[in-house]
């Protein structure tokens, strides 16, 4: 019978821990619990154990090996410092003497896990201030009294299982498999009709170009979010919507999820509409929302966050916004736009099962100036118009595609925008030389010389204006110095022409 009581002492204390003071199990067995309280600064673990101890000896080394124990449960848990405590339930003290295990251990010389110990029976019922318990005589009524303290102990626990399990199974990916599926079939589309490393065929397919949004064609914000730069862009970005975009899709259900990423892609295309003169493509604006819109359910529910994805989520976004810094060509103005869309976003549809609140459509509000606001400085913003080195690659392919009337141009604005590299000034003396501007052509080949010696081509283009110019002797001379840089057999077949 006395060991029955204690029996009943022990599930009343651990009853009274998880219904009364809202303590979350951690693990349990039959004769023993782990209880944490999320509320404690520093974070606070209950072991509790029903054992019968008759030595301090025992006592000393289990709670010395419990001191391991609540380090684990410290690094798991992933907090900086965790008080222990281990209450041992007995129906008497150890033998012999054990004050020294009552006081604290530490698991290391950081003093991170700090464990205490303490021996109770059930005379510590006032001490631990639990409620009167109910007349009980017969061993009968104590077994069903203990047997009713475990099935509201086990239903508590597993409410409370299954409402967190809830928060992030509330739909299916089904808008996030679909969506790869559109930026897969654009990057074949692309690839069949000029290639996703072409600039004029980027832009031809939807990608964003300030000029041409400026000119009106405001749909290449969206559109650019399905199209992609190279195979391994559209694998990166592939695999961080296939996991981060499923993850939100199942927290916010699929409604909701589209809004996020919509409204995050196009808060990111116009950050880089606004900021970032280079033509651009890509779902990455729309990605970093969805690590948005994982701040805002932090922002929720900051101790599940934690508890569960919190810190890695925090490093990798930490991780990718320095890489975008440190990296030119990362378009951080989109990443981060996107990020501030996504949680902005999340704001306005907020998380399912919750009340509507005033603060929805202030933030709607709040989203709509932001975007106007990004929009109109990106057309003031007169620096950011065009980029010369964007009109040199557009310039250049439509050489390559012998449209020259249509690469002048753009070749022209590049070294007029101050385009300081000696392509810019060779690719437009070509395109002099095609209009017979010759004595314009031989200008630019000699700067592009002097920007650049070792530029054999330019040597060899110039060789053949002093041809068209009669200029026999300085023909002579820059093709003999294409000829050292180079001996290409086309510079020594120019070489022989001027001989004879």
């Amino acid at each position: 019978m006395e060991s029955l009581e204690h029996d009943y002492f022990f599930w009343r204390l651990i009853h009274h821990y998880v219904l009364e003071k809202g303590f979350r199990v951690l693990d349990k067995r039959e004769q023993e619990f782990l209880l944490e309280d999320e509320e404690a600064k520093p974070r606070k673990v209950l072991r509790i154990i029903r054992t019968d101890i008759e030595f301090a000896s025992w006592l000393r080394r289990d709670a010395v090996e419990s001191v391991k124990q609540f380090e684990r449960v410290r690094r798991h848990l992933r907090v900086r410092k965790l008080i222990g405590e281990n209450l041992y339930i007995s129906m008497n003290p150890p033998v012999d003497s054990f004050e020294d295990v009552t006081k604290p251990y530490f698991e290391s010389h950081k003093k991170r896990t700090t464990v205490y110990t303490a021996v109770l029976d059930r005379r510590n019922t006032e001490r631990m201030k639990l409620p009167d318990a109910p007349s009980i005589e017969t061993v009968e009524e104590l077994e069903s009294a203990i047997f009713h303290l475990k099935q509201q102990i086990t239903q508590i626990t597993n409410a409370h299982e299954e409402k967190e399990k809830s928060l992030f199974l509330h739909g299916k990916p089904i808008a996030t498999v679909i969506l790869l599926c559109c930026i897969a079939a654009m990057f074949s589309v692309v690839e069949k009709n000029g290639g996703s490393t072409s600039v004029l065929t980027l832009i031809e397919f939807g990608a964003k170009y300030n000029p041409l949004i400026i000119a009106g064609e405001w749909w290449r914000l969206l559109s650019a979010m399905f199209l992609h730069i190279t195979f391994l862009h559209l694998f990166m970005n592939s695999i961080a919507l296939f996991y981060l975009g499923g993850a939100v899709e199942r927290m916010y259900g699929t409604s909701r999820f589209l809004i996020i990423y919509f409204l995050a892609g196009l808060t990111g295309s116009i950050a880089s509409f606004a900021f970032n003169e280079q033509v651009a493509a890509g779902a990455s604006g729309a990605i970093f929302g969805c690590f948005g819109a994982l701040l805002y359910f932090g922002t929720i529910y900051k101790k599940l966050f934690f508890r569960t994805m919190g810190k890695s989520v925090l490093t990798i976004l930490a991780i990718n916004l320095v890489f975008g810094f440190v990296v030119p060509m990362v378009d951080n103005g989109a990443h981060i736009g996107g990020l501030l869309g996504g949680f902005l976003a999340c704001a306005i549809v907020h998380l399912p099962k919750h009340k509507t609140t005033y603060k929805q459509p202030l933030v709607a509000i709040i989203m709509i100036l932001l975007l106007f606001g990004l929009f109109r400085f990106g057309i003031n913003n007169e620096q950011k118009v065009s980029s010369p080195m964007v009109e040199l690659q557009i310039g250049q392919e439509y050489l390559q595609q012998d449209e020259l009337e249509k690469a002048y141009p753009f070749l022209k604005r590049a070294v007029e925008e101050g385009l300081d590299i000696p392509e810019a000034t060779f690719l437009l003396a070509y395109a002099e030389a095609k209009f017979e501007n010759y004595e314009v052509a031989r200008e630019l080949l000699l700067e592009t010389i002097e920007k650049r010696y070792e530029f054999h081509e330019a040597h060899y283009n110039l060789a053949l204006i002093y041809l068209e110019l009669d200029q026999i002797e300085e023909a002579r001379a820059s093709v003999n110095r294409a000829i050292d840089l180079s001996p290409d057999d086309t510079y020594l077949d120019l070489q022989e022409r001027i001989q004879h």
